[in-house]
């Protein structure tokens, strides 16, 4: 009997235990499928000389030979048995599924015998040489992991192991090739002969890692000796060996430093130190520094992170040499941040930051930290209590580095109840009054202020000592009804209490003609009626249709309203507020403020205040119909406001604000703001009369200052293929491909795709461009101070890899340029180029690097800084 073959069949079933021989070369894969199972081959091979024959409808397997933990399926163009050989051969497009695992290949024999599993490709044709050309590689994958790919997979199911000759994987973040990929355990790769890189150019990577041995633990680790860098195919650097991480997100790590040159250090090598992620709540970064003209500079951050609940950061720089000088000194630097959630009502908040003189951040922190020479510390605790109330208690701290001044506040605690009705409506039967809220709030507060006391030659001679305490009270009744159907009434009025524990006294001393300041314990309490008032507003509309043009009608919404608020003169003597100061001959010298040294600020001195409010708010809307549809737009805003102060013996108006907003494209915004005065200026120098612009004649109100801001952002991003605007714009890029596909000057067509054309195609990814203009006029006196900038960003894409990046700041009444930037990016491909310039008078500096996109290899990268830039 001569060997029986199959015709093209699929078979699914459990099989013998003899599949498992098969199914072993999956191990070869991230994980392991059977691996205390043992092959056996097929019974009764002995008493058979030749292969027998086996029906594929027939033939069925023997459960008891196998154990397979689920159906087997495999394909192939041809499928035959020898029991005298104890051989399977698979032939063509062969395709064997087990669980979620694939294993595809041009052909799979199975020697049983000797335990051998070879699955390899098929000769396809020839070559112009007459060599052979194979197809149909072995390509094995498992489901959520990246395949295997050889010319040749061989495996031992005696041994457990396996064997890849000329294999290529990709294991996240990079591929690795090897002439012999050997498959040890469960988790082990040796290659030999290999290579790893991030490049997806398989035929010819632009950057790899060649090695003679490499030892891979699946998504941990991979460990190569010794290896040589290759860029283009050319060995640039080699190290005895070198580790390279698989495992993707935090793991700790040698941080490798970055070379640079600054015009305070000198050449440098920055930021190299070590990342420690001993777990998935916080990390640890220690950083090292040195410069070659000030030494080294320490630095190190603490980050924690519970889910839902807490997030935090500490971190610190240390200097210990002078940067000027070279002197041994201890600057240094610490911050923190805190944000932590206790429950669902508690939360505890916290940021700060402390350093051990001004000197340090003029020496090493950016230009922001540098003229904001303020440290401010926060802590605050909230609790939130039934019915929407809550209590808080808030730390603060304030260093001003340039006076000295040290403020601190604490305790600060305060209360708040939401707003809620007066008179609760037992049913549906609701009077006015119901319509009464309130709300409530206190706050206790202490706050302690040292500032610096000088001498003529500004040197400090010590400290002066403040303290503030008090208690405040405020509740603010709220009430709106309307009145005649049209007009909303809202009346309004303010309780404020102030308790605190001592009071100012002050004594005017005629030797020195100076008023003295004492500080006398003894409770006092302060009583303030605040926003007291009522207001009527109402709302009108109005339409008024354009002719002979698209938009067809106006809208027109105007808010009128008109209010009265009063404010008493809490300098009168009935009050007791204020304090007389009078010299020996009884004449008074000022009106001086009992309470003025209380945490929540002064007593209102300004008189009394009767003050009608007159304002009106205005917008315009447009309707146009295109296309048989109608289309509502905006078009824009524009608001008035004045007030006229009974109180006061002249000037009683006060100036005229407008303010006006418009966007009358999708992508262009205006705004402006003025001020008008009714009365003329005393160009004398003092200050405005009171004799209204048109009392010589008619005369607009005079306007005092006017500031206007124009920004246009313009973002393009082209359709994406199936859009409708696609769609839309088909005969356009026909019309494009038309120009491109045109002979060049030589005769050669330049077809869409050619990469010596590919600079010619159409653009297909956003630019981006944004500009501002703004205006500021302002007269003081015989003063006027106008200031015109612009400002303008921008993002080109040249080509698919050219990028240029372009932004600037002009002074244009100065023609000068402020600030500007450039930059370049290219894309080359697993490579990133980036140039950025930044040129100006005082100020200029240069940045060149290049790069592996792959931020595992982040510091395989060329940099060159050069300029007048920040030292850390």
């Amino acid at each position: 009997m001569g060997d029986f073959r199959l015709n093209p069949v699929s078979q699914s079933g459990l099989v013998d235990k003899w599949v498992l021989g098969l199914l072993a070369l999956l191990v070869i894969s991230t994980s392991s499928i059977a691996q205390d199972l043992v092959p056996i081959a097929p019974a009764d091979s002995a008493a058979a000389s030749q292969t027998q024959p086996a029906d594929s409808l027939k033939a069925k397997p023997d459960a008891r030979r196998g154990n397979v933990e689920g159906p087997v399926k495999y394909w192939a163009d041809d499928i035959s048995f020898s029991i005298p050989e104890q051989t399977t051969y698979l032939r063509g497009k062969v395709r064997i599924e087990y669980q979620n695992t694939t294993l595809t290949a041009g052909s799979v024999n199975i020697d049983w015998k000797h335990n051998r599993m070879l699955a390899k490709g098929v000769a396809d044709s020839t070559d112009s040489l007459g060599n052979a050309v194979f197809t149909d590689f072995p390509v094995l994958t498992e489901k959520g992991e990246d395949p295997i790919r050889g010319v040749q997979l061989e495996y031992d199911f005696k041994n457990n192991r396996g064997k890849v000759l000329e294999g290529r994987t990709e294991m996240s973040p990079g591929y690795y090739k090897g002439e012999d990929i050997r498959k040890i355990g469960q988790e082990t790769l040796l290659i030999e002969d290999g290579y790893f890189t991030t490049c997806d150019n398989e035929e010819h990577p632009h950057f790899y890692f060649r090695s003679k041995q490499m030892r891979v633990r699946l998504k941990k680790v991979a460990v190569a000796k010794p290896v040589t860098l290759y860029i283009a195919d050319v060995p640039i650097i080699g190290v005895p060996f070198a580790i390279f991480a698989l495992q993707r997100g935090r793991r700790s790590g040698i941080i490798l430093p970055t070379y640079a040159e600054t015009s305070a250090g000198g050449r440098a090598l920055e930021r190299f130190g070590y990342y420690w992620a001993p777990s998935q709540y916080w990390d640890f970064t220690y950083l090292n520094s040195y410069y070659e003209r000030r030494g080294f500079l320490f630095s190190g951050e603490l980050n924690y992170k519970r889910r839902y609940d807490m997030t935090g950061k500490i971190n610190g720089t240390y200097q210990p040499k002078d940067l000027s000088t070279g002197a041994r000194t201890k600057a240094w630097q610490v911050a923190f941040n805190h944000n932590q959630k206790i429950g669902q009502t508690l939360t505890i908040n916290g940021n700060g930051r402390f350093v051990s003189s001004k000197s340090f951040l003029q020496n090493y922190s950016d230009f922001e930290q540098r003229t904001n020479q303020t440290l401010t510390t926060n802590v605050s605790v909230r609790k939130i209590l039934p019915g929407s109330r809550s209590v808080s208690l808030n730390f603060r701290r304030t260093e001003n580095l340039q006076t000295e001044q040290l403020d601190y506040t604490f305790p600060d605690l305060s209360y708040s109840q939401p707003s809620k009705y007066l008179f609760n409506s037992s049913g549906s039967q609701k009077s006015w009054y119901h319509n009464i809220r309130y709300t409530y709030s206190s706050n206790l507060r202490n706050s302690v202020s040292r500032t610096a006391i000088r001498d003529t030659l500004d040197n400090r001679t010590g400290f002066n000592r403040t303290n503030r305490s008090g208690w405040q009270h405020l509740i603010r009744p709220s009430f709106s009804t309307k009145v005649l159907k049209y007009f909303n009434f809202a009346p309004s009025i303010g309780f404020e209490e102030l308790w605190v524990p001592d009071y100012l006294k002050y004594t005017y001393d005629d030797s020195t003609k100076t008023t003295k300041i004492d500080t006398v314990s003894g409770f006092q309490a302060r009583h303030l009626m605040t926003g007291i008032g009522a207001n009527v507003s109402t709302t009108m509309y109005g339409l008024f249709e354009i002719p002979f043009s698209p938009m067809k009608v106006v809208r027109h919404k105007m808010d009128p309203s008109i209010g009265f608020s009063y404010a008493p003169d809490y300098t009168d003597e009935a009050f007791g507020y204020f304090q007389e100061v009078r010299d020996g001959n009884g004449n008074l010298v000022a009106k001086r403020d009992k309470f003025a040294n209380n945490a929540f600020g002064g007593t209102p001195g300004g008189g009394e205040q009767r003050n009608l409010n007159i304002s009106v708010n205005n917008f315009f809307q447009g309707k146009i119909i295109r296309d048989g549809e109608e289309k509502k737009i905006d078009l824009f805003r524009v608001n008035f406001g004045t007030s006229y102060n009974f109180a006061r013996d002249s000037l009683k108006w006060s100036n005229i604000t407008t303010s006006f907003q418009s966007k009358p494209l999708k992508n262009l915004n205006i705004t402006a703001n003025a001020n008008h005065s009714f009365y003329k200026e005393d160009f004398d120098g003092l200050g405005r009369r009171n004799d209204f612009v048109w009392a010589d004649g008619f005369s607009l109100p005079h306007l005092l200052d006017w500031r206007t801001s124009v920004t246009y952002q313009l973002n393009i991003t082209p359709p994406q293929k199936g859009d409708k605007s696609a769609d839309a714009d088909a005969d356009a890029d026909a019309d494009s491909l038309a120009a491109i596909n045109t002979p060049d000057i030589y005769g050669n067509q330049r077809l869409p795709g050619d990469p010596r054309y590919q600079d010619f195609e159409p653009l297909d990814i956003p630019w981006r461009i944004g500009m501002n203009f703004s205006f500021s006029y302002a007269e003081n006196d015989r003063s006027i101070t106008r200031r015109f900038d612009t400002s303008m960003n921008g993002q080109l894409q040249i080509t698919k890899g050219w990028q240029i990046r372009y932004s600037n700041r002009i002074n244009i009444k100065e023609r000068e340029i402020i600030t500007q930037n450039f930059n370049i990016s290219r894309d080359l491909h697993c490579w990133q180029l980036d140039f950025t310039w930044s040129p100006g008078k005082n100020f200029s500096y240069y940045r060149l690097e290049i790069r592996v996109k792959e931020s595992m290899l982040r510091d395989l990268k060329l940099t060159k800084t050069a300029g007048g830039r920040p030292v850390f």
